[in-house]
């Protein structure tokens, strides 16, 4: 008789049309996985929700990325008083209220008549329009999963998507699944040049600020910024670009939507594909910036 593989236990969660659990309670080994994968940064949650719903989302992918991330981004910048991206650790949830505002400034992006394309490209990632008291009561009834007050970027976007995602489908989707090696590999690598950026972005952003200074120590930080794009600095990060953009290419052309369990046999398969999409999105746009720039 053949082996019958057991699921994770989802006990407590009514399996039903999808976006009718978020008031079901999980399991405690479900809501631990839950709750492991919400304190991840807001990049990463977002990975594992594309990797677990590729094939209904994907069309999605890029809303997400830069809109909805970039917004709560924001959101988190503005509730910790921080003005300069370089500056900003990503944050994994927000407290209802900033969440209030995350809700707001996305409906606001969605609602600019610059933005129509957004409606008609991405239209199930439109968010709903709500008063706050309303929407105070949809994030505290039904998108708050884990039911400690807080809003993370999972559970937004198991929310918004729930016409086919769910938080106990997530988990029965995700459950068991590793990151791959060369996968892990290539987001330390884009890790790197983060640090790289913040080092570069630093130094330039203290040389603007001498370079006002009256006198010698002005006119010599206006030298040094001159020169900062062909100084260490900048070598460092040109570095971790080119050593970024390799590793990503290797987990694509290995890895790129296939499925790894860890090597466990019996713990099944997970889609890498989000994972490799946000990758190369991600390097795509850091090359944007701080890549050479064609003349």
């Amino acid at each position: 008789m053949a082996e019958t593989k057991v699921a994770p236990n989802l006990t407590g969660i009514e399996q039903t049309k999808a976006g009718q659990s978020f008031t079901e309670k999980l399991s405690a080994e479900a809501m631990e996985f839950f709750c492991t994968v919400a304190k991840l940064p807001f990049s990463q949650q977002a990975v594992h929700f594309l990797n677990a719903y590729w094939a209904e989302v994907s069309k999605e992918a890029e809303f997400i990325y830069s809109v909805a991330w970039e917004t709560i981004k924001y959101a988190d910048m503005h509730c910790k008083g921080i003005q300069l991206v370089f500056k900003y650790d990503e944050g994994n949830d927000l407290d209802f209220d900033i969440a209030l505002y995350f809700y707001e400034q996305l409906c606001k992006f969605c609602e600019d008549p610059k933005n129509k394309n957004y409606a008609t490209t991405y239209p199930i990632s439109q968010p709903q329009m709500l008063t706050a008291l309303k929407r105070k009561q949809e994030l505290r009834e039904k998108v708050d999963v884990n039911f400690d007050g807080r809003v993370s970027f999972l559970e937004y976007l198991l929310y918004q998507y729930k016409d086919f995602a769910n938080p106990a489908d997530f988990c029965t989707r995700s459950m068991n699944h590793d990151e791959h090696p060369e996968i892990k590999k290539a987001r330390l690598a884009l890790e790197e040049v983060n640090k790289r950026i913040r080092a570069y972005e630093e130094e330039k952003a203290r040389l603007t600020e001498e370079s006002k200074i009256p006198g010698v120590k002005g006119l010599g930080a206006t030298n040094m910024l001159a020169q900062i794009d062909s100084g260490p600095l900048k070598e460092q990060l040109n570095f971790a670009l080119i050593s970024a953009e390799a590793a990503v290419r290797i987990a694509s052309k290995k890895y790129g939507g296939a499925a790894y369990s860890g090597g466990a046999g019996d713990a099944g398969a997970g889609s890498s594909a989000g994972a490799i999409w946000w990758m190369n999105r991600d390097l795509e746009e850091k090359k944007k910036r701080y890549g050479p720039q064609k003349k």
